[in-house]
């Protein structure tokens, strides 16, 4: 059954599932079969129903939602849990969100990877106050089981997502969230349940092929171009992946970086160049004890030590993979998450916020906790000056501030893959850019993210995004021996608050020996009269044409942090007025450049 719970009308009537009061959930009996008790739920919700659909008749059809409200944190949110996300009915247990299409959307389930699930998708305009406007409960979440990565792919102008069950995966269609349904699955030989081993622990979806980490499977390799059909390729065993079982992982253009999970530290790349035929470049054994990893900027790899060692690797050359530091910040870390300098601890027993302004010297700049008994504070999500704790242990997940004030900073590219100017490249590269913060998807279209042969034409093919990573595949391979470009305008890609980004970032890359770049065109020489003095000097060139003889300047040369970008810098180009002669004369447009405006490459991601 699939139904939706709608907010309550009155502060005097009974809270619905996802508010909390304060007092722990009555206990319940152990659920006996996933039918057995369905029929209760479909009359406990009978009225949240109905409630829906009087109160909000606009909720059947909505699509997107009305995203995240940017909430105007004070000391009374401050690492401190103001709104719990909670199923009383059970499971009760969180791990991994997203946002999608609008609405904040997370998985309960059991620990320890056990079925069955229930998807809850919230309004979270007022993250004080979230309103659960979809409830999903049925034979296909029955076998779901907690959910380390919910990986999403936008396929011809539909949101599809890539959900783990005890057999293997689900593809589920989110273009219109409140009306959800699962459209394709695959069961992964071996996979029958498990917790560390013979899962499918988590997933990461990268253009048309989808990386299933199996524990003591190794790795699957599945085509879902078409998630209603998905087929395996192959599987890629552990003797093939570094000899470990495969947990986290995570595909950047042509490289997967995986890593196991709750063991003594193992961590590996894969050159994926080939994407069908993943091949090992290089491995590191026989670090402290992990839980999980997460990759952030700057080809950093951060991992959760389950001893109190906080490490963080580079694979800068992806042959290599070399330790930048190991800091003592302690306890029982579980998982990771990565925005702007910062790296989220989900401990047992905490949540920790550590700036990595200084790599060799992290610090712990916040810290809170659930104040629930039996916590367990693992997967964090950060989004913007929010972050959700899910908890999996069914006492109870949050949303905490992490930081004062609303969050007006704009997201930032940290990486890209190919490395810009990169020559040589693979016809069958996927584009990967890591970006500061997680980003809404509503915001990503061939116009915002445009991949094309240089002074060419965007490419349609296949976005997917998971955490804040964002990857393409054209429909067709690159061209051999050609020059392509990667431009993301200013103003166009949007984080989950809503922020623009600042500055157009672009850069390039070949499938040849060389960069090559066709020469813009050149206008049409102007007619009609004497040419003013316009000239531009050392900027980005003036768009509005200036008196006769006036001069357009370009402002102060900007510098990009990680990635190649556009700023107001450059030869510059300007309007030439053109004088005419008596009342009905029209000045002519010339474009004069002492030097065509180009973009700068600040430092290489």
């Amino acid at each position: 059954m699939q139904s939706s719970r709608a907010p309550w009308a009155s502060s005097s009537a009974a809270p619905p599932c996802n508010v909390d009061t304060g007092h722990a959930a009555a206990p319940r009996a152990k659920r006996s079969s996933a039918k057995g008790t369905r029929w209760r739920r479909t009359a406990w919700r009978a009225a949240g129903l109905i409630a829906a659909a009087t109160l909000f008749p606009a909720l059947a059809h909505a699509a997107p939602g009305p995203g995240l409200g940017n909430l105007d944190c004070g000391d009374d949110e401050y690492f401190k849990p103001f709104a719990f996300i909670q199923n009383p009915q059970g499971p009760n247990g969180t791990n991994v969100a997203v946002m999608v299409r609008g609405y904040f959307m997370t998985i309960f389930a059991p620990d320890s990877g056990h079925p069955p699930g229930e998807i809850g998708l919230y309004d979270v305009s007022n993250p004080k106050s979230p309103v659960e406007v979809k409830h999903i409960e049925n034979s296909d979440t029955d076998v779901f089981r907690e959910a380390h990565s919910m990986p999403v792919a936008l396929i011809d102008g539909k949101h599809y997502m890539a959900l783990q069950t005890i057999s293997g995966m689900q593809f589920w269609d989110f273009t219109d969230p409140l009306a959800a349904k699962r459209i394709g699955h695959i069961d992964l030989p071996g996979v029958n349940g498990g917790d560390y081993e013979n899962v499918a622990w988590q997933s990461v979806w990268q253009g048309r092929y989808l990386y299933v980490a199996g524990a003591n499977r190794g790795i699957y390799v599945v085509d879902a171009g078409d998630p209603t059909a998905p087929k395996l390729v192959k599987e890629v065993p552990t003797s093939s992946t570094g000899g470990f079982r495969v947990g986290p992982l995570f595909a950047l253009g042509d490289y997967l970086v995986i890593s196991n999970m709750d063991q003594g530290g193992a961590y590996a790349v894969l050159d994926i160049s080939e994407p069908e035929d993943p091949a090992l470049l290089a491995q590191l054994r026989d670090l402290p004890r992990i839980y999980a990893i997460v990759v952030g900027g700057n080809d950093r790899i951060y991992a959760a030590g389950r001893d109190g060692d906080f490490l963080t690797h580079s694979f800068a050359d992806p042959t290599k993979i070399e330790l930048v530091k190991n800091a003592p910040i302690g306890q029982d870390q579980l998982y990771a998450a990565a925005q702007d300098e910062f790296v989220f601890l989900g401990r047992q027993n905490n949540v920790v916020k550590v700036d990595m302004s200084d790599e060799q010297n992290p610090v712990v700049v916040g810290e809170g906790t659930l104040g629930r008994p039996n916590p367990d504070h693992g997967q964090v999500t950060p989004m913007g000056n929010l972050i959700f704790i899910g908890n999996d242990h069914g006492t109870g997940s949050a949303f905490f501030c992490h930081q004062r004030g609303q969050d007006t900073r704009p997201p930032e590219v940290q990486s890209i893959y190919p490395k810009s100017d990169s020559t040589g490249v693979s016809p069958k590269a996927r584009v990967s850019i890591v970006f500061s913060d997680y980003i809404d998807l509503e915001t990503v279209d061939t116009q915002n993210v445009s991949i094309r042969p240089a002074g060419g034409e965007p490419l349609d093919g296949i976005y997917t995004y998971a955490f804040n990573t964002l990857s393409f595949e054209p429909n067709e391979p690159f061209e051999v021996d050609a020059t392509y470009e990667v431009v993301l305008p200013a103003g166009g890609v949007s984080d989950v608050m809503g922020n623009a980004l600042a500055e157009e970032v672009l850069f390039r890359f070949s499938t040849g020996e060389s960069i090559v770049v066709p020469p813009p065109e050149q206008p049409e020489p102007a007619t009609g009269g004497a040419p003013g003095g316009g000239m531009a000097t050392g900027g980005t060139p003036s768009t509005t044409p200036p008196p006769s003889g006036g001069q357009a300047t370009g402002g102060a040369p900007s510098v990009g942090a990680d990635v190649p970008s556009t700023g107001s810098s450059g030869g510059g180009c300007a309007w030439g007025g053109v004088a005419g002669g008596g009342a009905g004369a029209a000045w002519g447009l010339g474009l004069l450049c002492a030097g065509f405006a180009r973009r700068r490459s600040a430092r290489r991601a």
